[in-house]
């Protein structure tokens, strides 16, 4: 059975096993050819967040490493898909969007102590359809818009992506922003950012009678050929979009 200390070096195993089973602070890494990362114990979701993306390599595409320019990232979280792409594409930069201001933190450490700062740009704010604020809910990477300020929420800025991603093509683009893609999927500036993009990876997330389906329906509708990933049962799940040539 494949565990996530495969792919950490053997001298690792011993100080991650220790970690693993106690988290009493954050654990910090370079994985095996990979980028050096710091995951916080529990409650926070690091390590489910890192599994997925290091182990599982959720975010992992078929398009030439040497090919991918640029990567635009509705969801930056700590940074690790940043980390990700740096090292599978050395040409490519990123262009990322966080609001919760921890991870915004956490985001440009990594991308500070592994060299990437002049490859990866953070725009501190959710990514929306119109400039402006919003609550948002303090809840790690489940962390998301809400209305009417419940306990433990925040404010944070919103812009509008359409107006804050540059002009040009687009290899990668992917969201995971908890419910806020409908608002960006519905909006009819999409079918312009869709037509200058690559690849969408999208991770839906159940919100009433909005789901998978209709975020399927829009890729395909726009020309992507879409197939699904990992689901979470029927509350999220991954789609993969890739433009038909």
């Amino acid at each position: 059975m494949a565990h996530f200390r495969d792919i950490l070096p053997f001298s690792t195993w011993p100080r991650y096993l220790l970690w693993h089973y106690t988290q009493r602070k954050a654990f910090r890494c370079r994985l095996l050819e990979g980028p050096e990362i710091s995951i916080r114990p529990e409650p926070s979701h690091d390590y489910q967040t890192a599994y997925e993306i290091f182990f599982d390599r959720i975010y992992d595409c078929d398009l030439d490493p040497g090919s991918v320019r640029r990567i635009v990232d509705l969801g930056g979280n700590v940074g690790y898909s940043c980390l990700f792409w740096c090292e599978k594409y050395p040409n490519a930069s990123v262009l990322t969007f966080e609001p919760h201001p921890t991870h915004c933190r956490l985001l440009e450490s990594h991308v500070d102590r592994n060299g990437y700062a002049n490859r990866v740009k953070l725009v501190a704010a959710a990514a929306g359809v119109r400039e402006g604020v919003a609550d948002f809910s303090d809840e790690d990477d489940g962390s998301a818009i809400v209305q009417d300020m419940p306990a433990g929420s925040m404010t944070v800025r919103v812009v509008d992506v359409f107006q804050a991603v540059p002009d040009g093509p687009i290899d990668l683009l992917k969201m995971d922003i908890e419910g806020s893609e409908y608002a960006i999927l519905a909006d009819p500036r999409f079918e312009a950012l869709a037509a200058r993009t690559e690849r969408v990876l999208l991770e839906w997330h159940a919100r009433g009678e909005q789901g998978e389906t209709f975020c399927w329906d829009r890729l395909a509708r726009l020309g992507f050929t879409v197939g699904s990933g990992r689901s979470c049962d029927s509350q999220c799940g991954m789609l993969y979009g890739t433009r038909a040539r």
